[in-house]
C-alpha cells in the first residue's frame, strides 16, 4: 500500500503572515494554450500562485475556471495592472479578483459540486461534535442502532446510484466504492477480501468515523459498517451485515470490518 498523499480542499488558504493574498477566477477558452498564457502573465509579474483548482463551466460548454489564491507580496504589477493585461488575452473571457477578508477563504465559487451533486465540507471536528450530542439524546445504544441502519440504507442508494449513472456491475462497483471513499475522505480501503457469496473482511485505514470520534474503548465506525453492509447487499443481492472487529478509536491500526449473512 502506498503512503498518503493528502488534498488540500480549495477553501481555506493556510495564508503565512508576510502574504498579500487575493482570489483569482479566471474564465478561459477551452483552447490548447489557455492555462499556459494566462500562467506567464502571472509568471512575469512575479505572483505567486498559492494553490488553484481548474474545472470545467456546469452551465456553458466551451469554457473552464481557473480560480488560484495568489499572493502579491513580491509581485512588480498592481492587482489593476494584471487584470487589464489578462483581459487582453485572446484565451481569457473574464476576470474577477478578490481580496478576501477577514479569512482567505474561496469567496467566489458556489455551490459545492461533487460531480452532479451540491455537496458540503465539514471539518471532522465539528461532525465529531455533531455526533457526540446525537449519542447522548439516543443512548448509546440507540445511536449504534440508528447510524447503523441508515449506513445501510446510504449504501444501498449509492450501489444503485454507480449501477444507473455509470453502468457499472460486480468487481467494477466494489472498485469503484475504493475510490470514492479514498477520494472524499471517508477513509482508504486497504484490503478487500469479500467472496461471490459476499461474506468476508474489510479493512479501512483513517476511517473518518475513528477519526471523528476519538479515542474509545468501543467501536464506533456504525454507519461505515452498515453502509459496508447496505453496499455490499446490493452488489451481491443478499441480505448482509457488518461487525466492527478492529477499530482505530481503540489503538487499532486501521478499522476491520466482518462482512456475514443476514
Amino acid at each position: 500500500m502506498r503512503d498518503f498523499v493528502p488534498k488540500r480542499v480549495f477553501s481555506l488558504l493556510d495564508k503565512k503572515p508576510h502574504e498579500e493574498i487575493y482570489e483569482i477566477c479566471i474564465t478561459l477558452k477551452d483552447i490548447h494554450g489557455a492555462v499556459s498564457d494566462t500562467a506567464k502573465v502571472l509568471s512575469d509579474a512575479h505572483i505567486n500562485l498559492r494553490t488553484s483548482i481548474l474545472f470545467d463551466a456546469v452551465e456553458k460548454k466551451g469554457i473552464g475556471y481557473w480560480t488560484s489564491f495568489i499572493d502579491l507580496s513580491k509581485a512588480t504589477m498592481t492587482i489593476k495592472e494584471t487584470e487589464e493585461k489578462l483581459r487582453k488575452l485572446d484565451v481569457v473571457q473574464n476576470v474577477e479578483i478578490i481580496k478576501p477578508q477577514p479569512l482567505p477563504y474561496d469567496v467566489i465559487h458556489f455551490p459545492v459540486m461533487h460531480c452532479e451533486s451540491i455537496a458540503t465540507i465539514m471539518p471532522v471536528e465539528l461532525f465529531g461534535s455533531l455526533f457526540d450530542e446525537i449519542e447522548k439524546i439516543l443512548t448509546p445504544s440507540g445511536f449504534e442502532a440508528v447510524f447503523y441502519n441508515a449506513g445501510k440504507k446510504s449504501g444501498a442508494f449509492i450501489t444503485r446510484l454507480f449501477k444507473q449513472r455509470y453502468d457499472l456491475e460486480g468487481e467494477s462497483l466494489i472498485l469503484a466504492l475504493s475510490q470514492a471513499t479514498k477520494a472524499i475522505g471517508w477513509g482508504q480501503i486497504e484490503d478487500f477480501n469479500v467472496d461471490e457469496k459476499g461474506k468476508g473482511n474489510v479493512k479501512v485505514r483513517m476511517c473518518f468515523e475513528a477519526l471523528l470520534r476519538g479515542f474509545r474503548k468501543e467501536k464506533v465506525c456504525h454507519w461505515t459498517r452498515g453502509f459496508l453492509a447496505g453496499f455490499l447487499g446490493a452488489v451481491k443481492g443478499k441480505s448482509l451485515e457488518a461487525v466492527e472487529l478492529k477499530c482505530m478509536a481503540n489503538g487499532d491500526e486501521a478499522c476491520e470490518f466482518e462482512i456475514k449473512s443476514g
